[in-house]
This record gives structure tokens, C-alpha cells and sequence, in this order.
């Protein structure tokens, strides 16, 4: 597996995969049809690109190699990172590093992917000068919750919902 820096004629996958992760990331809490999910995740995407460059965040796609031992050889892309290296943590004003998405390919999950992901992200902070890298994930996604961390990830604060219904 190789990361690299992601760009525009990444959009096609970025858009596609975006939309697959969600079931796996919505909370139980949520009553909703997926369809209607689905539907506003699309809307959320169509604008995503055009956000990544206002923001100046960064993507990175990780892929695996189709000719062994190559390191130009052409390769299937399997997952996306997007960070966002300029966020304010919102009770310091502290500048950090927040992964807005990251989705690997359900068939490449538990394989090394996310942590390849999560490698470049990191060096991005550490390049930039960016002492602290976070992210949001719901509690329920267990397998995501523990690659985080086994990445070193802490838990440093609580969403707390009630369903009025």
C-alpha cells in the first residue's frame, strides 16, 4: 500500500466512497430511512470538493499497487483522508489538525489502509507544525473506534444526544 496526495481527478472515487462508510458511521439514535440519509450525505458531497479548497485541507489517497514491487506501477485507489489542518479547537482557539472523512473500501477494512491513512495525516501535522490531530466518530462504529485507539486517539470529550420522540 502507498499514499499519496489526492487531487481533483480523485473527486470521482472521493464522491463514490463517501457514500458508502455511512451506514457504518450513523448512529442508532438516529431514526432516519437510510435513503433519506443517503440522499443528504449526496447533497453534502456535491459541495465537498469546492469546500476542500476554500479550506486549503488536504487529501490523501491510499492505494494498492497492481504490479508487485513497483513502486510506479498503476494502482487501485481503496481509500481517502481528508484533514483539515487549519481547525480551532472550539474551547482553546488551539490550531489543530481534524480528519473531516476517512473511508476505506469495505473489502480493504482491517487490512492496514486506515492506518496508512492515518500515518500521512499525522506527518502532515508534524510537517505543518500542528501539535494536535483529531476527529469525530460515533461511538457505536466499535471497529473504528479501536483502530483510533490503538492509534494513540484518546477520548477527550462526549456527544450526548436524547431523542425526543
Amino acid at each position: 500500500m502507498r499514499v499519496r496526495q489526492g487531487n481533483v481527478r480523485d473527486w470521482p472515487f472521493i464522491y463514490a466512497l463517501g457514500k458508502v462508510g455511512i451506514p457504518d458511521s450513523i448512529s442508532p439514535w438516529r431514526k432516519q430511512p437510510m435513503e433519506v440519509t443517503l440522499k443528504y450525505r449526496e447533497e453534502f458531497l456535491r459541495g465537498f470538493w469546492t469546500w476542500i479548497q476554500q479550506s486549503e485541507s488536504e487529501v490523501f489517497i491510499v492505494e494498492e499497487p497492481e504490479g508487485e514491487g513497483k513502486e510506479e506501477a498503476p494502482a487501485q485507489p481503496i481509500g481517502y483522508l481528508v484533514i483539515q489542518g487549519s481547525a480551532r479547537e472550539e474551547l482553546t482557539g488551539i490550531t489543530q489538525g481534524w480528519i473531516m472523512d476517512i473511508v476505506v473500501l469495505p473489502e480493504w477494512r482491517g487490512k492496514g489502509a486506515g492506518r496508512v491513512l492515518l500515518d500521512a495525516a499525522e506527518d502532515y501535522c508534524r510537517k505543518h507544525g500542528i501539535a494536535y490531530l483529531g476527529l469525530a466518530v460515533s461511538s457505536h462504529n466499535v471497529k473504528a473506534l479501536k483502530l483510533y485507539e490503538n492509534f494513540g486517539f484518546a477520548e477527550e470529550r462526549k456527544l450526548l444526544v436524547k431523542s425526543l420522540d
